[in-house]
């Protein structure tokens, strides 16, 4: 068997070492506003946080009293299993911020490796792939996936570089199981470019002679993803759910947009400024004719973009499957191309400067702009602290939710900062119940103690939705309605969260229910404990 690639081993176009040098200090620039921003402004990120948190705390008699330790057999927990061993010698709270710079770095080391593979040198070419590394999927949270991503790059290099024998079916299966165990997405892309590159072998070796044991080869290649996933529907919690949640979206313009918003920084000059600098850079080599390209990683890229039109927008229970894609489509275009051979210096350095300005310029616009979104989510996380540890949280929003489409300035402004999971940040000055805490049982490791699940059931995972102040009436009476009916087991002093209470003033609180402190965009209620004794 033979992926058919053919890669260049002459001189790169810069030595090694500064390649290096200069991918290190890009690495060092891409993870310092996570370095430097303790609460990042990224929709899921709390309760992520909030779940390495509780399942390191998981010895706490009052965490044990609402929560029960899940399966590890799941297609979803990079961070938690990452996150959980660091958080064995430093704090949670800083394990699950290590493991989103980690995401980072192997965000851009993966693109970089493969390249050097497909291309058979380091170039700096693949440094350009900073442009692409803060993104919308970023934004979201989705970081068991893009961690996932940046290791599929990892072992499509892997893959290429293995000569096509027993070992490379261990190795290629070690690396799907990995993977799979990172996100499921993170699977299906080493799974399409891998294939990719049998198939492009095996249609050079058709040309020039045609004989079944090269459908056998390509039989044979396919060996590892098969089996790895047999495993997961013998064994994962989550192959019963398959088939939930399926579901594309009527609008025609919702793959593109999506592919768009999935790129995006959430800055729309910081946007304008990367697309400028790429397609200039890229229209001065094409133009010059400057550029190469490796066919094998073409025909991935091309298959990676059919994945990304079939795929459903939900599958699985997930949303924004579709979209997720978009980051690692852009990486592996941008590394299908390389530098020609005979290209002068000028390129090289032109690539170069790019990669830097790029650089500089986005992380200064990511510091700034995140160090603001920070200073409005403290004063948040500062009146939690105001709970005390073995009470419940619920929460509640009249803001909308981020949203991938985001056409009006009120969508917008629900992504500076989102402020939709906040609740789930309790946790750090205590042993607090928040309801709203992601603990689906395919999906995390973590779930509801069975006591409990008839108020999560009704929290569920978002916050309450607040159209006007009758809906949040109404939450009150359905609080205090459980309450007095005794039909929940003790949940300690409620408490709720109103985000969004600027729209509803005036604020006419009913007996029962305590202001405890507010902000612009938040207040702290507590509610009385009417439950019998």
């Amino acid at each position: 068997m033979s992926n058919g690639a053919v890669r260049n081993t002459s001189a790169p176009h810069c030595p090694v070492h500064p390649v290096f040098w200069i991918a290190g200090l890009i690495a060092l620039c891409a993870i310092l506003p996570v370095i430097l921003v303790r609460f990042l402004p990224s929709n899921d990120y709390p309760f992520h946080m909030a779940r390495i948190v509780i399942l390191s705390q998981l010895d706490n008699p009052i965490f044990d009293r609402f929560y029960d330790p899940g399966s590890f057999l799941l297609p979803n927990l990079a961070m938690d299993t990452v996150a959980l061993l660091l958080a064995q010698v430093i704090p949670p709270e800083v394990a699950a911020r290590v493991f989103v710079a980690l995401t980072l770095l192997v965000m851009l080391i993966g693109p970089i490796l493969l390249h050097r593979t497909a291309h058979g040198r380091f170039s700096p070419w693949p440094l350009l792939s900073i442009a692409f590394l803060h993104n919308g999927i970023f934004a979201f949270g989705f970081f068991n996936y893009l961690f996932g991503a940046g290791l599929a790059f990892i072992a499509a290099a892997i893959w290429m570089v293995l000569k096509p024998d027993a070992l490379r079916l261990v190795v290629g299966f070690l690396c799907a199981i990995v993977l799979m165990y990172c996100h499921m997405e993170a699977f299906g892309i080493f799974a399409v470019i891998a294939g990719s590159l049998e198939i492009y072998g095996a249609m050079s070796r058709w040309r020039s002679a045609r004989t079944w044991r090269i459908l056998a080869d390509l039989c044979c290649a396919a060996a590892p993803f098969i089996l790895a996933i047999a495993l997961f529907s013998f064994l994962s919690p989550t192959a019963g759910v398959s088939g939930q949640g399926f579901g594309y979206s009527s609008w025609l313009g919702a793959k593109p947009w999506s592919f768009l918003f999935s790129l995006s920084s959430g800055i729309l000059w910081l946007d304008v400024f990367t697309a400028v600098v790429l397609i200039g850079l890229g229209g001065w080599l094409v133009f010059t004719a400057r550029l190469t390209i490796s066919k094998p990683l073409a025909l991935a890229a091309i298959m990676l973009s059919a994945a990304f039109v079939i795929l459903p927008g939900s599958l699985m229970g997930s949303h924004f499957v579709d979209s997720r894609l978009g980051p690692a489509l852009a990486m592996l275009f941008l590394v299908t191309f390389d530098l020609r051979e005979n290209s002068d210096h000028r390129a090289g350095r032109a690539v170069i400067i790019a990669a830097c300005a790029l650089t500089l310029v986005r992380t200064a616009a990511f510091i700034s702009v995140w160090s603001g979104d920070e200073k409005e989510i403290t004063p948040v996380i500062q009146a939690l602290r105001e709970i005390e540890p073995g009470a419940t949280l619920f929460a509640a929003t009249a803001d909308p939710y981020p949203s991938l489409f985001t056409a009006t300035a009120e969508r917008r402004a629900a992504w500076r900062p989102p402020l939709k999971h906040i609740a789930s940040y309790a946790v750090l000055s205590g042993a607090v119940f928040v309801p709203m805490t992601f603990a689906d049982p395919t999906k995390q490791p973590l779930t509801i103690s069975p006591d409990y699940a008839g108020i999560k059931a009704f929290q569920g995972d978002n916050p309450v939705k607040l159209p006007d102040r009758t809906a949040l009436d109404t939450l009150f009476a359905q609080i205090t309605g459980h309450l007095r009916a005794g039909d929940w087991p003790d949940i300690g002093a409620p408490y709720l969260l109103v985000v969004g209470s600027d729209r509803l003033q005036p604020l006419a609180l009913p007996p029962g229910v305590t202001r405890i402190i507010g902000g612009d965009r938040f207040v702290l209620l507590r509610i009385a404990n009417m439950r019998p004794q």
